[in-house]
């Protein structure tokens, strides 16, 4: 059975929800009052909206070149270079047109068998040699006019004895211990005459022992140095070997794999590979600032290529930059190329093979950086100079004394002396000059050939097209 409510208990139930219902709408009143604040200074400050200004040409305005981002861009609207009639073809056909005047600028080689300085200009003279010389890169000819035997071989090295550039480098110094030697077999003559060979006896029974302890330790220093300097030889020879091997094989991936999604992109870094060795040899050659321009000028000195190379001409150490902008060029034809498939369901299965492209080019442009690093390194690092010092001292002692001892020897003549120091003096020190030509190797190795081995691989395998494939 149901309690009947008091009439105080109902009255005051309805007022309440009467309050209640009067708090609901005040608090939603608030809430509109409080968003209109907000919305409405944040709307009457807002920035009008931006003009669209209408694009200028280059030839119009014509000092700003095109921007990296604007030359890779995948949207015609912005690629102001690559215009609708520009085709691959066109760059390619460009590209092929720049390296055949570099190659007419900076010829690989001479005419002739045997290397002239004229083509090199940083080519030190002196040191070329008239017949077989490691300042240039070998034939099967130049094999054959090596090879000959023995007889044959040694009538022509005598017979051409007055060309030998060491031999002429050193005459001075065989000259000066032939002089010594003549000096003192005639003083120790005349004493012997008249009779007053106390002094010079007692001077060569001490001269003599010292100079038998100075011969194992001067054919030792003379090996050694020899030995430091072949190997930094051959690991400069190395280097410059997998620097053209690694532009060659990176001008062949970007044009399979980057060359249809990129064509501008791709050209840039063909165009930085051909320059990369040519800039590598000036820097190791010390050339002059206007040899680096000409070079670059032709390549990059394009009206779309001008910020390019007033980017480069102004870098401290061009070979590094460039490599840094060929990994940069790549990572963004590569990031773009790969934003494309990901938004093509069709082409999905091509993201694998994009990623294994992006770590061929990574290793291939990390070579190159290892290549440079290690010329860099043998420029400036060379045999330790106190190890030279030394050799010269020791060298210079025994050249000395060489003609006591022979006096002491019995040889009485100062025909026999002088003739006796001249050889061994001719044999030693020519060991001497040869370790100090080959230890600055950049200056007998083919740079020229070099250069122009790295231009043209990178050209022919970026520029040559293959047959299509019929399967």
């Amino acid at each position: 059975m149901a309690i009947p409510l008091d009439p105080y208990t109902l009255k005051r139930g309805e007022m309440i929800q009467r309050q209640q219902s009067k708090t609901k709408r005040g608090l939603t009143a608030c809430s509109l009052v409080l968003v209109l604040l907000i919305l409405v200074p944040c709307a009457s400050f807002a920035p009008p909206p931006r003009r669209s200004r209408p694009q200028s040409s280059h030839r119009e305005h014509g000092h700003r070149p095109l921007t990296f981002t604007q030359l890779l861009s995948s949207t015609g609207s912005n690629n102001d270079y690559i215009h609708d009639e520009t085709s691959s073809a066109s760059l390619l056909n460009d590209l092929k047109k720049d390296l055949a005047i570099l190659s007419e600028l900076r010829p690989p080689k001479s005419t002739g068998l045997w290397p002239q300085p004229s083509v090199d200009q940083s080519l030190p003279p002196a040191i070329v040699s008239a017949g077989s010389s490691y300042t240039r890169i070998w034939t099967h000819q130049t094999w054959d006019q090596h090879s000959y035997p023995p007889h044959q071989r040694y009538l022509r090295h005598v017979r051409r004895w007055y060309l030998s550039t060491t031999a002429r480098k050193i005459l001075p110094s065989v000259a000066f211990a032939c002089a010594w030697s003549i000096l003192l077999s005639s003083v120790a003559k005349y004493y012997h005459l008249s009779a007053a060979t106390g002094v010079l006896k007692t001077a060569v029974e001490w001269t003599s022992p010292t100079f038998s302890f100075l011969s194992a330790p001067l054919a030792l220093l003379l090996t050694l140095r020899a030995n430091a300097s072949m190997a930094r030889l051959l690991e400069a020879r190395g280097a410059w070997g997998r620097l053209v091997l690694g532009t060659r094989t990176l001008s062949s991936v970007l044009k399979t794999y980057i060359f249809p999604m990129h064509p501008s992109g791709a050209v840039l870094s063909v165009r930085y590979l051909a320059l990369l060795g040519w800039l590598l040899k000036a820097q190791l050659r010390g050339e002059d600032e206007e040899s680096q321009q000409q070079v670059a000028r032709l390549l990059l000195g394009k009206p779309h290529y001008d910020e390019e190379y007033r980017w480069l001409m102004g870098q401290p150490k061009r070979t590094v930059a460039m490599t840094s902008r060929l990994r940069q060029i790549c990572a963004v034809a590569l990031s773009d190329g790969i934003a494309k498939t990901t938004n093509n369901p069709q082409q999905q299965n091509r993201l694998v093979d994009q990623s294994a492209t992006q770590l061929t080019i990574e290793e291939r442009i990390l070579e190159l950086e290892v290549c440079v690093g290690i010329c860099e390194r043998l420029f400036g690092s060379p045999i330790p100079p106190t190890y030279s010092r030394h050799l010269s001292r020791v060298m210079s002692l025994w050249i000395l004394l060489l003609p006591v001892s022979l006096i002491s020897s019995g040889v009485s003549t100062v025909a026999g002396v002088a003739c006796a120091t001249t050889v061994a003096a001719y044999v030693f020190i020519g060991l001497d000059e040869v370790g100090m030509e080959i230890e600055n190797v950049f200056q007998i190795m083919p740079m020229q050939q070099l250069a122009a081995a790295a231009q043209k691989d990178a050209g022919d395998a970026f520029v040559s097209e293959m047959p299509p494939l019929n399967f």
